[in-house]
């Protein structure tokens, strides 16, 4: 039987001990990704990928408990954090993403690396694996189950009937309107997105995405906002909206209104992905439910499946620790390569 997680929190800024860490690249395309490195520089390499509304911080129990022994690239994706923050929204599309880890894993001289991703991160390596197969090493997934390309365009109306969990969507890809929402009370809009599913007494119901947007907008008291989660300090939630503040969260809405562009792009890519997989999925994720995961093994031929209980889309926080333990054991059937730097290769 799985053991009760622990919610204590270190005090105070503790994460600071990686400002060393932070650094920046950028690309042929002139997109400034940040990122923080730790870890031993010939370790094995692994990127993690934060998903929305996230930044590498997400990560931060994996840094903490992985560093000593594998090397960790943790970025921003582009419009989040400090990473830079185009307006469009072609920018988005998952063709550039993974060409930004392409163009990190190019300015750190590596060749090969474990790409792991939560939530939008996890959709995001899925896509690292098609655009760029020759970069990945083994590939990992938190919540996000992998979906082919698509043969025929999929609006996200067809979607939300098919999937009815996910008519939050349509809602952030008014990125305009969504961001501004967002904007106008960022520390309410964490504390209610970041909390686990069982949080209040049996007679308060907590709100769905979309009725904890409209509540945002409409300034209703509930105590999603109100009452900070479990999962993370008074610390850690100042330090999402200090974050935030550069950038807003228009950009950071974008990568969910890209759907028509990503059909045009990934039209000729594989559906199969042959590379060593690892999907970990949360039992209690409302939205990015385990079963959705279940064709997975009909594409990915090397796959492991795990299932973490008792926990919900913020997985990596609330069951830190098995979650941890997984990883590690996983990562331990993990060869680095003998020669691993990019330039050796040209």
């Amino acid at each position: 039987m799985a053991s009760e997680p622990s919610f204590a929190h270190a005090p105070g800024r503790w994460w600071d001990k990686w400002a060393s860490a932070h650094s920046f690249v950028a690309t042929a395309e002139g997109v400034r990704i940040h990122y923080v490195d730790v870890g031993p520089r010939d370790a094995l390499p692994i990127v993690l990928v934060h998903g929305w509304p996230d930044m590498w911080f997400g990560w931060r129990h994996q840094i903490e408990a992985l560093s000593p022994k594998y090397r960790l690239i943790v970025p921003d994706m582009r419009g989040f954090g400090q990473s830079s923050a185009p307006r469009e929204l072609e920018a988005y599309g998952g063709k550039n993403v993974t060409g930004d880890f392409a163009a990190l894993l190019d300015a750190l001289d590596i060749e090969k690396a474990v790409f792991i991703g939560h939530d939008w991160g996890g959709a995001m390596v899925w896509r690292m694996c098609l655009y760029h197969p020759h970069r990945v090493l083994a590939v990992g997934g938190v919540c996000t189950p992998y979906t082919p390309p698509h043969d025929k365009y999929i609006d996200i109306d067809l979607v939300v009937k098919l999937v009815p969990q996910f008519a939050y969507q349509k809602v952030l890809a008014d990125a305009d309107n969504t961001g501004k929402i967002f904007d106008s009370a960022p520390k309410r809009f964490f504390t209610a997105m970041f909390r686990r599913n069982r949080e209040f007494a049996k007679d308060v119901k907590p709100l769905g995405v979309v009725a904890m947007i409209n509540g945002l907008q409409n300034k209703v008291e509930h105590p999603m906002y109100s009452k900070r989660s479990v999962l993370l300090s008074e610390d850690e939630l100042s330090y999402y909206v200090e974050q935030y503040s550069r950038n807003g969260f228009h950009t950071t809405c974008h990568y969910y209104g890209t759907r028509k562009i990503d059909f045009e792009n990934e039209k000729n890519l594989p559906k199969i992905l042959p590379h060593k997989t690892l999907f970990i999925a949360a039992a209690n994720d409302s939205v990015l439910r385990p079963e959705m995961a279940k064709k997975m093994p009909t594409v990915i031929p090397n796959l492991q499946m795990k299932l973490v209980k008792d926990a919900g889309h913020w997985v990596l926080w609330e069951q830190k620790e098995q979650v941890n333990a997984l990883l590690e054991e996983w990562l331990q059937t993990i060869e680095k390569p003998i020669n691993n730097k990019r330039h050796a290769k040209l």
